[in-house]
């Protein structure tokens, strides 16, 4: 009950039009949203801390001073894992993303940022580092299961994608980031072969082709490329 109480200094009835950031203190409320649903109070430092508090059933946490509110469009986090609008990645966690696949689902090709680095949705080298600016765009964060996808034959990978086309073969600058595994179906099963981009071009996993462009996940701030099951 004295929970509920507590919600209800946040809840109110205008609306002022400003959506949270994930993990970033309010000035008009003094609260930083976790996610979409859930709150923290903030130190005088201006840093969440402390218990996490969820909004009522139908209520999204906003930056407004009524944390939580009705209207679906103030909610926080509204990137987090959504593909960005070059369909290049989505984030899924404050370190982990998936790639899109220039399309606008993620697909299930999962990768990991370094340890000074965090996904963010506006950034797009897919993970930068705190220090120089970056915010993550999802809050919390959780380890991630699947195969390495450099570990697995392509025959492998493409049971577990599915789909036919192109696909990213790994993150290395040098060797698997000029690699990709095209994947078809052979008499109702799923095969896949390994192929080399030609001269000194890279796959890139949006336009599903070879360019002289560096990709973005081929970038510093990567650290793995999973594969997950359905």
């Amino acid at each position: 009950m004295l929970i509920w109480l507590a919600l209800g200094v946040f809840l109110g009835i205008h609306i002022l039009g400003a959506r949270a950031v994930c993990n970033v203190c309010a000035s008009v409320s003094n609260v930083a949203c976790i996610s979409n649903t859930a709150f923290q109070f903030c130190s005088g430092s201006a840093l969440p801390f402390g218990p996490v508090y969820k909004c009522p059933t139908g209520y999204y946490c906003t930056a407004n001073d009524a944390t939580c509110n009705t209207d679906v469009a103030l909610r926080s986090c509204i990137g987090c894992g959504t593909c960005n609008s070059d369909n290049t990645f989505a984030c899924l966690t404050a370190t982990t993303f998936a790639l899109c696949l220039g399309t606008s689902t993620p697909s299930q090709i999962v990768g990991s940022c370094g340890s000074s680095y965090v996904c963010d949705f506006d950034n797009p080298y897919i993970c930068g580092s705190p220090a120089a600016g970056s915010q993550a765009t999802c809050p919390g964060d959780s380890t991630g299961t699947g195969l390495d996808v450099s570990a697995v034959t392509p025959t492998t990978y493409c049971s577990i994608v599915q789909q036919h086309g192109r696909f990213p073969y790994g993150i290395d600058l040098n060797t698997t980031c000029r690699q990709y595994i095209y994947c078809f179906l052979n008499a109702n099963n799923w095969a896949g072969g390994l192929y080399y981009c030609p001269g000194q071009t890279y796959f890139n996993s949006s336009s599903r082709y070879c360019g002289t462009e560096v990709p973005a996940r081929c970038t510093d701030g990567i650290a793995s490329l999973t594969l997950t099951s359905p």
